[in-house]
């Protein structure tokens, strides 16, 4: 209850989320007339002297940070026992919340490069974040990427390794191997995060699944790092040089990787990035394929831009011969179906859940019609159970051609009333009813106009979901009036 926190000079408002160890409001911050995301202490952990400490550890390091893609905090204390941090808020929602919508590759990158922006002055200033994951990933009006969340950051000369509950401290579904094993941690760790991250933004999946979170952790330790789809492959560098096993290997810091993305967008000008422009890097057929070859490569091309485009020229055919003589390329993972028109430029279906086979499909205009009901119902309801089991409703209505909605309402169109198919899409308007209805209590209007979009893709006559539709209509109306 909002009512019940009471903080001298800030104005509780509404419930903005909750986590294990705080809530978040919504507050207005009185002497300066402003609204701020005040973090308040989960009461139960107020009496725990460690918990304490490590909240206001948080503050007190994000206080001394100052970047446009970082949050900033402007107030941190306790009152009665009650502990509080107040940072600026950021209404524009997390990239947990646009995940689910898709996002195109430039999308994508432009988070990838400011957040990787703030992690390198982060780790300039000494600090290493340790959970780097969408939803740590905020979003500013204007588009802007900010990482926030410095609740288990440590700094960079601290010896120790931070545990809670004999566990190492990070998100499993996005920590790099020297955290899963307990080991000491510097910036390389975040950027195999932000690595496992852009991966998840490029293919709507994140790069392991396994069972349980421990099964998570150890294919980080243990597997290679992930492939990118046929159509993405292009972009496989970043992520080889990002999720790299042995840190060794990996991307030494985040303005390398901007270079890198810069680097091979020249090469594709409608992936160009609206911030910047690039110029032109070696066509996609010669990506790289080793870590330590590509770094110095990455690190020639940076350096070298002043001698003119002949040296350039040089250095990267040279590069690549190493490439290729060092490593073979990785066969290409082979998507249900071919591009639809009208989709996102340059994201093609990725990989199926692993307990489905991908399926070669013949050119035509949608890829389904070669396949018969049962292959469809099986992809389909992998992809449903995927979607509920993530929590987040990966791969219910993205991408187009190759989602649970469009392979079920195949099935329907082919065979009206099949029973299958009719629950899995009553299972998936149930989904974004409940969410668009979170989304829409809590303020976000167009993630909440988003998810009823997706639901009526399932079922355009739902009542439920035209209701809401009209409700947001009506709000947006209303506040175009004001």
């Amino acid at each position: 209850m909002t009512d019940e926190v009471r903080i001298p000079g800030y104005r509780v408002l509404r419930t903005l989320g909750v986590g294990g160890m705080a809530t978040v409001y919504l507050a207005e911050q009185q002497s300066l007339e402003r609204e701020v995301a005040l973090k308040v202490m989960a009461p139960a952990l107020a009496a725990n002297a460690d918990f304490c400490q490590q909240f206001l550890k948080e503050g007190r390091i994000t206080a001394k940070l100052s970047h446009p893609n970082l949050v900033t905090v402007h107030d941190i204390g306790s009152f009665n026992g009650t502990y509080y941090m107040a940072s600026e808020c950021l209404p524009a929602g997390s990239l947990r919340e646009r995940l689910d919508a898709g996002l195109s590759v430039s999308d994508a990158l432009e988070i990838a490069r400011d957040i990787a922006s703030g992690l390198s002055y982060a780790h300039e200033m000494g600090f290493v974040h340790r959970d780097v994951k969408p939803g740590n990933i905020l979003f500013r009006n204007n588009g802007s990427a900010v990482l926030a969340d410095f609740g288990i950051a440590k700094a960079i000369k601290s010896v120790s390794t931070m545990t809670m509950a004999g566990n190492a401290i990070g998100t499993p579904d996005y920590m790099s191997p020297e955290q899963a094993q307990a080991n000491p941690v510097d910036g390389r760790t975040d950027l195999y995060s932000l690595g496992a991250v852009l991966f998840e933004m490029l293919t709507g999946s994140k790069p392991y699944i396994a069972r349980d979170p421990y099964a998570v952790a150890l294919r980080h330790v243990t597997d290679p790092v992930p492939v990118l789809p046929e159509g993405l492959a292009w972009l496989q560098p970043l992520i080889d040089m990002m999720m790299a096993k042995d840190r060794e290997q990996r991307c030494p810091t985040g303005e390398v990787f901007i270079a890198a993305c810069d680097e091979l967008l020249g090469g594709h000008p409608e992936y160009t990035l609206r911030q910047k422009s690039v110029t032109p890097p070696p066509q996609p057929e010669s990506r790289p394929r080793t870590n330590q070859g590509r770094l110095i490569a990455l690190a020639s091309l940076t350096r070298v831009r002043r001698f003119g485009p002949f040296v350039l020229l040089a250095l990267i055919l040279a590069s690549v011969l190493v490439w290729r003589a060092r490593a073979p390329v990785a066969p290409p993972i082979v998507p249900i179906a071919t591009e639809p028109a009208g989709r996102n430029p340059g994201l093609p279906a990725s990989a199926p859940p692993a307990s489905t086979e991908p399926v070669a499909v013949a050119n035509g205009p949608s890829g389904l019609e070669r396949l018969d009901n049962a292959t469809l119902l099986a992809r389909a309801g992998g992809y449903l159970e995927l979607g509920f089991s993530s929590g987040d409703g990966r791969r219910f209505a993205f991408p187009d051609g190759d989602n649970a909605i469009d392979l079920f309402r195949e099935v329907l169109r082919r065979d009206p009333g099949n029973p299958v198919a009719a629950q899995g899409l009553a299972r998936i308007v149930a989904f974004y009813q409940t969410n668009a209805q979170r989304m829409l209590t809590r303020g976000l209007d167009s993630t909440s106009a988003d998810l009823v979009e997706k639901g009526l893709r399932a079922q355009p006559d739902d009542a439920v979901l035209l209701k809401l539709k009209a409700d947001l209509a009506a709000k947006a109306a209303a506040q175009g009036n004001n």
